[in-house]
């Protein structure tokens, strides 16, 4: 099952307790739903995408979530500090919106400068430096610019 969230409006001024965001959902590269949050702290709205065609699928929208929802019950647990949740679409699309607004931000500091981690530190410059400076005075960082992005970005959101 291949899922992506595309589309992502974010609104942070209107966010409170949850992120205020709306975006698509695809399946295989088709539009399958439009997902939605308020951000007052309430759980996501799912409704079918305009674009979406039971032909596509060969099964209704409510046939397609129910799949949607036993593939992620088959999946292991989300362990986070001190209590662990049953992965669901909406904690996915939660991650998928949260791993945008990181990349958002990386891609900014990236652009205007260097950023190394060094250790548990992260440290950003506002303008580029060479990797052999920078390397000289933190031999043992890693140059997140050096990196492909997708792994610069896991480093940069502390998933090591």
């Amino acid at each position: 099952m291949n899922l992506e969230l595309k589309n992502i409006k974010h609104t942070a001024w209107a966010s409170e307790e949850t992120n205020c965001y709306q975006a698509s959902v695809y399946l295989d590269g088709k539009p399958l739903a439009i997902v939605d949050n308020d951000g007052r702290g309430g759980c996501d709205r799912q409704n079918a995408h305009p674009s979406f065609k039971k032909e596509n699928f060969r099964k209704s929208f409510f046939d397609m979530m129910t799949e949607i929802d036993d593939y992620f019950k088959g999946l292991p647990k989300k362990k986070y500090d001190d209590f662990e949740l049953d992965m669901d679409l909406e904690l996915w699309c939660g991650e998928q919106v949260t791993r945008w607004m990181y990349a958002k931000e990386l891609k900014r500091h990236l652009k205007k400068g260097s950023m190394i981690k060094d250790g548990k530190d992260m440290f950003i410059w506002k303008r580029h430096l060479t990797s052999e400076v920078l390397k000289k005075h933190h031999p043992k960082a890693i140059i997140l610019n050096d990196l492909p992005f997708d792994e610069a970005l896991t480093l940069y959101m502390g998933e090591e």
